[in-house]
């Protein structure tokens, strides 16, 4: 494929209800510095244009290129770990839907019940079809979006924004900006979804070009919510918000319906067919992965796999945290994970496969062990905590490595000792 449509194809996989309603939520507290997850992203393309020709020309994702480093039990060991950060984006995307059910009056636990039933049934639907029915319903919310800023008269905002934005992240801590940036950014670098696209292009300048365009694209979209949120912040408008989670859909109900009488709950119907489609198109991909590493009496049945994958995104969302911030959490058990191995690989570290599933292994437990710490409230807030993940996670995965090498090494020099 060309590179525009690489780019496209990018930004779409970028541009979701994650980043959408994550990021006006953010900058409720934040300003112009919510826009941080989709900079973040930007700038994740911006690297991926680095390697993108190295990874055109093998045509390898990130696990073939574990599989071929480590063996096939790495590379299914990479793809299993992958279902952890499409968990947290499929909770994000139930986090979206709950937002508008509440909306549309729908109660709790109704609102989850229902928004689970439907993405359930949604990821049931031909995929072709309901595929550009959600892709629709995105860009009409696109399109109100851009309309509800100059609404807003957020317009001279919005061109200011990049300073604004940098004068603004002074709200984060150091700790909370770094793993924002550092989650998001590796992720879209480690990320298969994205490799997929880059191995696609007509060429390797296609891929390159594409990724650039990509990121490019990806910034001038991504200060548009929390430009709009800041604007209507501004003049009063959202006085009346429910709930911080509900802040884009209110907003683009609230101009949908100055348009024409009416439209606002269709405009709440739209985001929430949106965030429907993007939770099952999550749920496929994931429900792929885990029948995959179920035994095949289980995962031969239709409904296991997706009802498990969905059972965990629920878990995940029932945790009581802001929508950047449940995919960021998530996104550090992978990368902490992965992150040595990753390193070892790029770097040309030979590392025997049964040393390399060990510190990935070791990653992955002492950062879930984090992560849960964090969810009871053991270690702080939760920017706290999840540094704290990413960190420990490293530092665990890179003992085992490090302390195999050296056992290793230990051994050699006594088998050459006895030989001499």
């Amino acid at each position: 494929m060309s590179s525009v449509q690489l780019a496209a194809l990018l930004v779409s996989a970028s541009y979701g209800i994650g980043f959408l309603f994550g990021s006006g939520e953010l900058a409720l507290t934040h300003g112009i510095a919510g826009s941080i997850y989709g900079v973040a992203t930007g700038f994740g393309m911006l690297i991926l244009a680095v390697v993108a020709r190295p990874l055109w020309t093998s045509g390898l994702s990130v696990w073939d290129l574990f599989g071929r480093a480590y063996g096939s039990q790495l590379r299914g060991l990479v793809a299993m770990l992958s279902l952890v950060w499409m968990a947290g984006v499929l909770a994000a995307q139930i986090h979206g839907g709950v937002a508008v059910a509440r909306l549309l009056g729908v109660s709790d636990p109704y609102g989850l019940l229902l928004v689970l039933g439907l993405i359930f049934s949604a990821s049931r639907l031909n995929l072709r079809v309901a595929s550009r029915v959600f892709a629709a319903c995105l860009l009409a919310s696109a399109l109100v979006l851009i309309y509800s800023l100059f609404v807003a008269g957020g317009v001279g905002l919005y061109l200011r924004a990049v300073p604004t934005f940098l004068d603004d992240l002074d709200t984060f801590s150091p700790t909370h900006l770094g793993t924002v940036s550092l989650a998001v950014c590796l992720l879209v670098i480690t990320g298969a979804d994205y490799h997929q696209f880059v191995m696609s292009g007509r060429s390797a300048r296609s891929a390159v070009v594409g990724c650039i365009v990509a990121g490019v694209m990806l910034f001038v979209i991504g200060f548009l919510p929390a430009t709009v949120v800041v604007a209507m912040q501004a003049t009063g408008a959202l006085a009346e918000l429910p709930d911080s989670k509900q802040v884009i859909p209110w907003a683009l109900s609230k101009a949908a319906g100055s348009l024409v009488n009416g439209m606002g709950a269709g405009m709440l119907v739209a985001l929430s067919i949106a965030a429907l489609g993007s939770g099952a198109a999550v749920l496929r991909a994931m429900a792929s992965a885990t029948s995959a590493t179920l035994p095949v009496r289980w995962g031969s049945h239709l409904w296991v796999a997706p009802g498990l994958s969905l059972l965990i995104g629920a878990i995940l969302a029932s945790r009581d945290q802001r929508i950047v911030e449940t995919m960021v959490s998530v996104n550090i058990i992978y990368l902490a994970s992965i992150g040595v191995c990753f390193v070892a690989l790029l770097a040309n570290i030979s590392l025997p496969p049964h040393h390399a599933r060990a510190a990935m292994l070791a990653g992955l437990g002492v950062s879930v062990g984090v992560y849960l710490a964090g969810w009871t409230g053991m270690l702080g807030p939760g920017p706290q905590a999840d540094a704290v993940s990413l960190l420990a996670g490293v530092a665990a995965s890179a003992g085992v490595a490090v302390g195999f090498g050296l056992v290793a090494g230990h051994r050699r020099n006594s088998v050459s000792k006895t030989y001499q």
